[in-house]
């Protein structure tokens, strides 16, 4: 079975999320006609409130046999809020990625959520991702993202928002009482020019010891500031089991 650093992994969830000739914003309900079927091209179909020959209004709109949006349009593009699923095949893995929230001009923008879902030929998942928070212009802004993966370590936890970022690294099991006692995997909090890292390994150096021992008093400081984000790790991780 495959392993990775979960920190390691990078997503390009544009390309899936991109489709050329349709952008939305939300819809209004007089502008919106009645249900009907509009054959987009030979692969993408429509069903749902339409006017002037395209998708305005709420409906559901399908590419091939993997991809389907069901929300708002106007003008055929996607806005508002709508759910979003996209299903695919990649190097022998099933992948399933969905996103739930606001949409602007074909992307997503806004409150919303999103999850990937990586699937072995054997049924067991080996990585799997949650992001919640703001979202602009398709891409990740500002929020949190847990992903379980078949890594060592098997969670990787971060919260940002503007210049702050937390990460940490580890268990999902008792959070706040192992930020307090210095036994995470490895932590780090940044927030303008303040930036400590804690790892549980070994110092190379004294200096490097120095640095350890300075960012575990610094964590201790901002427990309770940083407690919120330790318990929306822990709640977000049940969502991601790798089963």
């Amino acid at each position: 079975m495959k392993k990775l650093t979960a920190l390691s992994v990078t997503l390009t969830l544009t390309a899936s999320l991109t489709i050329s000739s349709l952008a939305l914003q939300p819809a209004s309900a007089d502008a919106a006609s009645a249900k009907e079927w509009i054959q987009i091209s030979e692969r993408t179909s429509y069903y749902g409130e339409a006017a002037n020959g395209q998708p305005n209004g709420r409906g559901t709109i399908k590419w091939g046999n993997g991809k389907q949006y069901s929300g708002d349009f106007i003008d055929g593009k996607r806005a508002g809020s709508g759910k979003y699923i996209n299903e695919y095949q990649l190097d022998g893995e099933a992948h399933k990625v969905v996103y739930s929230g606001s949409w602007n001009h074909d992307k997503m923008d806004g409150e919303g959520i999103l999850t990937h879902t990586v699937t072995l030929p054997d049924g067991s998942v080996r990585w799997n991702r949650i992001q919640k928070g703001i979202f602009k212009a398709g891409v990740f802004q500002n929020g949190y993202d847990v992903i379980h993966a078949v890594a060592d370590p098997d969670y990787s936890f971060t919260y940002k928002k503007g210049k702050e970022l937390l990460v940490v690294m580890g268990t999902n099991q008792n959070m706040k009482k192992n930020w307090a006692n210095g036994t995470m995997f490895s932590a780090q909090y940044k927030n303008g020019s303040v930036n400590h890292h804690y790892s549980i390994f070994p110092a190379n150096s004294a200096a490097e010891q120095r640095q350890n021992d300075a960012a575990l008093r610094y964590f201790k400081s901002i427990q309770a500031k940083v407690a919120p984000h330790l318990q929306q790790f822990e709640a977000l991780s049940k969502q991601v089991p790798l089963k």
